[in-house]
C-alpha cells in the first residue's frame, strides 16, 4: 500500500511510513529489542515533521538532531497555535517517551527484569496512534479511516507460522526439530511436550522428547512445574542470530 501524507514533505511522509513498518515487522516477529530502537528512529522522523510544521529548516536525514534542539522543537510545537491541538498536546509527550525508551529502557536498566516485550507493545501502540493522527490531520481523513489506512499498511514478509481453520503450522521446510521447537515457542508462550511432538517435522516422538530434554539442559528452553515448555533467553538469542523467523521458500 502506498501512502502519502500530503501536508508533510514527501521524504518525511515516506520515512514515517517506512519506520512504522519496521516497528510493525519487529513486533510481528517478537524481535523486541530492535522494535524499541525503531521507536526512537520513528520519533526522529516525527521531529522533522515538527520542524516542517513550525516553518523551520528540516534537518536532512542522516544528520543528527542534537538533544537541546530536540527539546526546543518539542517545546515550540507545544506552544504553536498554528499546529493542530491534538498533534501539539498528545503527540509531543509520546515522542518524548519514544526517544526515552531508546536510551533508558533496555534490560540493563531494569535490574535483570526483561520488560522488552511490554515495552515494544507500548512503542508499537504509540507509533500507531501518532501515525494515525498525522494521517487524520495532514492527510484529511477522519480518524476511523486513518486507522483503516494504518491497519492496511502491510509488512512485506511471509509468516513462519501460518494459521488454517484455527490450527497453526510451521511453514519453513528447512528447519530441524530443535529449530522448529524454538520457532513454535516464539509464537506461543508455552506448549506441552505432546503439542511439540505433533508440530515438529520429526515423526519419531521419542527422539523429539530426547531433543526437548537436551534443549532444557542447554538452557534453550525451560520446563515449568506444570509440564509446559517455554523459550529461554539463550533460545531467543539463537532465534535472532539464525534468523529463524524469516521465511525461506
Amino acid at each position: 500500500m502506498t501512502l502519502a501524507i500530503n501536508g508533510l514533505p514527501s521524504l518525511v511522509s515516506e520515512s514515517l511510513v517506512e519506520e512504522y513498518l519496521e516497528i510493525k515487522r519487529h513486533f510481528a516477529t517478537n524481535d523486541w529489542g530492535p522494535g524499541q530502537l525503531r521507536g526512537g528512529r520513528f520519533a526522529e522522523v516525527v521531529l522533522r515533521a515538527y520542524q516542517h510544521l513550525l516553518g523551520d529548516t528540516v534537518t536532512p536525514f542522516g544528520r543528527d538532531i542534537v538533544a537541546a534542539e530536540k527539546t526546543r522543537i518539542m517545546n515550540n510545537v507545544l506552544s504553536a497555535g498554528t499546529i493542530d491541538e491534538h498533534v501539539r498536546q498528545k503527540t509531543v509527550p509520546l515522542v518524548r517517551l519514544l526517544l526515552d525508551f531508546r536510551n533508558n529502557r533496555d534490560v540493563a536498566h531494569l535490574g535483570g527484569f526483561d520488560a522488552n516485550s511490554t515495552d515494544t507493545l507500548f512503542v508499537m501502540t504509540c507509533a500507531t496512534w501518532i501515525l494515525c493522527e498525522f494521517i487524520r490531520v495532514y492527510g484529511g481523513y477522519p480518524m476511523d479511516r486513518a486507522q483503516e489506512i494504518v491497519d492496511g499498511l502491510a509488512v512485506k514478509e511471509y509468516p513462519v507460522i501460518i494459521e488454517r481453520n484455527g490450527e497453526l503450522f510451521i511453514a519453513r521446510h528447512d528447519l530441524g526439530a530443535k529449530e522448529e521447537v524454538l520457532v513454535w515457542l516464539m509464537k506461543n508462550p508455552s506448549a506441552t511436550g505432546s503439542v511439540l511432538e505433533d508440530k515438529v517435522g520429526d515423526s519419531n516422538k521419542s527422539r523429539v522428547r530426547r531433543k526437548l530434554k537436551e534443549m532444557v539442559d542447554d538452557k534453550l528452553i525451560g520446563l515449568a512445574a506444570n509440564g509446559d515448555y517455554f523459550i529461554m533467553p539463550r533460545g531467543l538469542a539463537v532465534v535472532a542470530a539464525d534468523s529463524l523467523l524469516q521465511y525461506h521458500p
